[in-house]
């Protein structure tokens, strides 16, 4: 089904990588669905308590699908119904047989590197500035050099701490923390590249890494997670000479695709050559208990559309932080951590002045 739908062909929909988070987290399962014996589709998920799912490796899986053959003729309803899920969160949906039809929702946009295309898409204006900044970071730093794929332990843990660090200056929770996102990172890292696997993208200056593009590949398809980079060289704008200069290096390795995805449009954007619109959000099954979930969740959105404009994007974010923060986090007390420094670190968020007393 995935090679008859290069809509489908992220390493994040593929078999392997729900087996090898099934490896590590005991919620995962797969609806399967058939028709007359014939199996018509497949729908991997985290099953977790009161009817709720979301896709595998949540809020790592950047993308959702109903994976099937064209034409599957089921919606996502009845789906849901079949398999006893009553609600299911949807990230950047992929629905190219409309099995999921309109979900409301956020819309966002995906973006990746198409090396197959030629990449004359950036502004000369643009390669210029960047040009100018390498030559300023070689001129006071040394050479600079792409490594990949980048096994060096020492780098992968700098990696690692860089980006536990941002998010601690940031105020953001902390996703490399959970023991499963830990051992999910360093088992793809251990993979055979054979297979599904971890790889690092480096870019080093003076023989020293500075910045860290970190994901999971499978073939010719590379889907980056993790961006991190020593703050030290921040005037340099590591983030578009990494960008600018990656496409070479990726080719030589076999790489046809670079998945961006969403978020940080301003320089996936810029540098992305492809371009698609996705949809967070719910969708509900055709059960009772889905039907007052969906009821429920409306009747929130109307009350979050009434709020001002800027209490509007307020709510929208705290949602968003806490899902993220259940998706992270397999147990109670940890959510409850989780949650508690979310509240503390929300003035720093949304810059908000300090509350007084």
């Amino acid at each position: 089904m995935i090679r008859a739908t290069p809509d489908f062909r992220s390493p994040l929909l593929s078999p392997e990588f729900t087996q090898i988070v099934a490896n590590i987290r005991h919620d995962v399962r797969v609806a399967v669905y058939r028709r007359k014996g014939q199996t018509i589709g497949f729908l991997p998920h985290h099953r977790r308590a009161g009817g709720m799912a979301r896709p595998v490796g949540a809020p790592f899986s950047d993308y959702t699908a109903f994976i099937s053959f064209p034409d599957p003729d089921i919606a996502i309803a009845e789906a849901l119904r079949l398999a006893h899920i009553d609600r299911f969160q949807v990230i950047g949906l992929i629905d190219p047989y409309g099995v999921f039809g309109d979900i409301g929702g956020q819309t966002d946009h995906a973006c990746g590197i198409d090396l197959t295309q030629p990449l004359d898409h950036i502004p000369h204006k643009h390669v210029k500035n960047i040009n100018r900044l390498r030559r300023r970071l070689e001129e006071q730093h040394g050479e600079v050099a792409f490594i990949t794929p980048d096994r060096n332990p020492d780098h992968f843990e700098l990696m690692l701490r860089l980006k536990r660090e941002q998010a601690r200056t940031t105020g953001l929770h902390d996703f490399l923390a959970p023991k499963w996102v830990d051992t999910l990172m360093r088992q793809l890292f251990a993979a055979t590249v054979e297979g599904l696997h971890g790889q690092m993208l480096t870019l080093s200056v003076g023989g020293k890494g500075i910045i860290f593009h970190y994901g999971v590949r499978l073939g010719d398809v590379m889907h980056p997670w993790i961006s991190s980079f020593d703050p030290a060289y921040s005037a340099f704008s590591p983030g578009q000479v990494f960008l600018a200069g990656c496409a070479d290096v990726l080719k030589a390795d076999g790489v046809d695709y670079y998945d961006l995805s969403t978020g940080e449009q301003h320089y996936k954007t810029a540098f992305g050559n492809t371009h698609r619109t996705v949809t967070h959000g719910h969708v509900y099954g055709d059960s009772m208990a889905g039907r007052c979930a969906a009821h429920t969740s409306a009747w929130t959105r109307e009350i979050t559309q009434s709020l001002s404009p800027r209490m509007a994007e307020i709510t929208v974010r705290l949602n968003r932080r806490l899902d993220q923060i259940c998706a992270l986090e397999l147990d109670t007390p940890a959510r409850l951590r989780g949650i508690w420094r979310a509240a503390l670190a929300t003035p720093q968020r949304l810059k908000l002045p300090e509350p007084r007393g």
